[in-house]
């Protein structure tokens, strides 16, 4: 296409598709190939786009079959929406597919062939042979998967297909466990969760969800206290200089529970939360100061929130229990008191630490119990097609480059749910 351009709108009067339509035939060596190439417009990105220039040409259309086909697809110097910046068009519409084709429910006897292959795909590296019973098995360079994977969790479409992986195929869960820069994965997930407000339901669900399937495994939970982090610029409660990653997952985790608990109020949500922050808390280490604040004063809120379920929990213990005994929290609470007593008054916060300290070694043995590590697994639904297929085609509805359906006609999904 040349340098001259129109406007959707002009389209219906523009004269050379008018006689590129018409019935007067024109020799291949006619200046009008010349001049009919030296007009351009702007590509459409979107489904509104791509109905006015559905409507824009279909007088055009009906004149001329497969008119469609060569406007939608060419056309020069258009800019893409914000989603698709980073990758092409064609990646877009592949990634895609390959979405849509994975998420096609089993046969009665024969299970999904490209679910199968997204759920047992190898690595290329580190294997001098390749031999599997698998007729759907192939191999994929996992560096290469991991770098674009980490680049583009900015669209649903990313995210949702690193959830499959990571959910479905052990071998990629495995390499990027096992990666020393675990942080270029999680800080675009954590960005996600940050910008809670800007997201649909299902995006956070999956970023969720990543980060739940990801502290399912305690050498997570170790690294990422160990990976030190510099001047968080999108994490604007607080300025962060420096800051492990496992403190920020913390306090991005621990804002999303609060905003659900403020606006959303989704049960869904709140349980993986909370789920990730368990898995987390047996491997806390050198926590920063602003997440210990905000662990303390999600307690707080937690506590005021179910106080009155606590206190008819303790009235019905009490009750069961004989005269010289008590609820074991109260036990403990009033064995740490008598010493701060016994202390004196006006003491320091060094002192009062210390007596605690010395008190925890003390405090009788018999009386209490260990409780087990907190550990919880993502399971997915019994029926996870009425949520993953009416969401891989809203992706396609909205992400979609030169396709366009009638909303009107839409069922398998609401028109807010992209």
């Amino acid at each position: 296409m040349g340098a001259n351009s129109s406007s959707i709108s002009e389209l219906p009067e523009n004269e050379y598709l008018k006689k590129l339509s018409g019935a007067e035939p024109i020799s291949e060596n006619d200046p009008f190939w010349n001049q009919l190439l030296s007009f351009s417009f702007t590509t459409p990105t979107n489904s509104a786009d791509l109905k006015l220039l559905e409507e824009a040409t279909i007088s055009v259309c009906k004149s001329l079959a497969g008119l469609w086909t060569v406007f939608t697809l060419g056309g020069v110097g258009s800019k893409p929406p914000p989603q698709l910046e980073q990758c092409s068009p064609l990646a877009n519409q592949s990634l895609l597919l390959l979405l849509v084709l994975a998420n096609l429910t089993d046969a009665p006897d024969t299970p999904n062939p490209y679910r199968q292959a997204i759920m047992s795909f190898k690595n290329t590296q580190g294997f001098t042979a390749y031999s599997s019973s698998n007729p759907h098995a192939f191999q994929i360079n996992f560096n290469s998967l991991y770098t674009a994977l980490c680049e583009q969790q900015k669209c649903d479409q990313a995210t949702l297909l690193l959830y499959m992986l990571l959910h479905q195929n052990t071998n990629v869960r495995t390499y990027v466990l096992a990666r020393t820069d675990i942080e270029n994965l999680v800080l675009p997930i954590l960005e996600i969760l940050y910008h809670v407000e800007e997201r649909n339901s299902h995006h956070v669900y999956m970023a969720l969800i990543i980060l739940l399937i990801l502290t399912e495994d305690d050498g997570f939970n170790r690294s990422i206290h160990e990976v030190i982090l510099k001047n968080i610029n999108w994490y604007a409660e607080r300025v962060l200089t420096e800051i492990s990653l496992g403190s920020l997952l913390i306090l991005v985790v621990i804002r999303t529970i609060q905003y659900n608990m403020t606006r959303t109020r989704d049960k869904y949500l709140h349980t993986n939360c909370l789920a990730a922050l368990a898995n987390m808390s047996a491997q806390f280490r050198s926590l920063h100061q602003y997440a210990a604040q905000r662990i303390i004063s999600l307690f707080s809120l937690l506590s005021k929130k179910h106080n009155k379920v606590l206190e008819q929990a303790t009235q019905s213990l009490r009750g069961s229990l004989g005269s010289n005994d008590s609820p074991l929290p109260d036990y403990v609470i009033s064995f740490f008191s008598s010493r701060l007593e016994q202390a004196g008054a006006e003491l320091s916060v060094e002192r009062v630490l210390e007596i605690i300290k010395q008190g925890a070694v003390a405090l009788p043995k018999d009386r209490l119990r260990k409780f087990p590590e907190l550990k919880f697994k993502y399971v997915e639904e019994e029926q996870p097609e009425e949520f993953f297929i009416p969401y891989v085609w809203s992706l396609v509805y909205n992400s979609a480059v030169a396709l366009y359906w009638n909303p009107h006609d839409i069922q398998l999904f609401t028109m807010d749910s992209g």
